[in-house]
């Protein structure tokens, strides 16, 4: 439908309308890139496992000295709790698929943000003609 054949009060909805949808999105935006930053540092830390010596997390700031029974195999979280125990490789892949997952995710939802911001610039525009004359 053409923007100019709409009146003031259908334009301003549609604004809203455009204005909820590029906050939401944005939303899941950064919670893309979040999810990415972790995938990231799991992928380092698996890269980094060769010393069976660690320290483990109890909280966010209280660290105990441990020991890796098996360096060579560790435990991944599949999503919803669940936990599958993979040779260092898989884990290695398991982390580069969803890295890649999210950068298409993130990749196709910046574009659909972009878009939206330019139909929004568009509506806008609209409004303030039919307001001006």
């Amino acid at each position: 439908m053409e923007l100019e054949q709409l009146d003031v009060q259908k334009l301003g909805l549609i604004k809203l309308q455009l204005e909820e949808e590029i906050e939401r999105l944005t939303t899941s935006f950064a919670q893309l890139r979040h999810a990415g930053t972790k995938f990231r540092a799991s992928r380092l830390s698996v890269d980094s496992i060769q010393e069976r010596e660690i320290m483990v997390p109890l909280t966010s700031s209280l660290y105990v000295p441990g020991r890796i029974a098996d360096p060579s195999h560790v435990l991944v979280e599949l999503g919803t709790g669940y936990f599958v125990e993979r040779p260092i490789q898989a884990a290695r892949e398991f982390c580069d698929r969803k890295l890649k997952m999210l950068k298409d995710n993130m990749d196709s939802a910046a574009n659909l943000i972009n878009q939206r911001r330019r139909e929004l610039e568009m509506v806008i525009q609209t409004i303030q003609k039919k307001q001006a004359s």
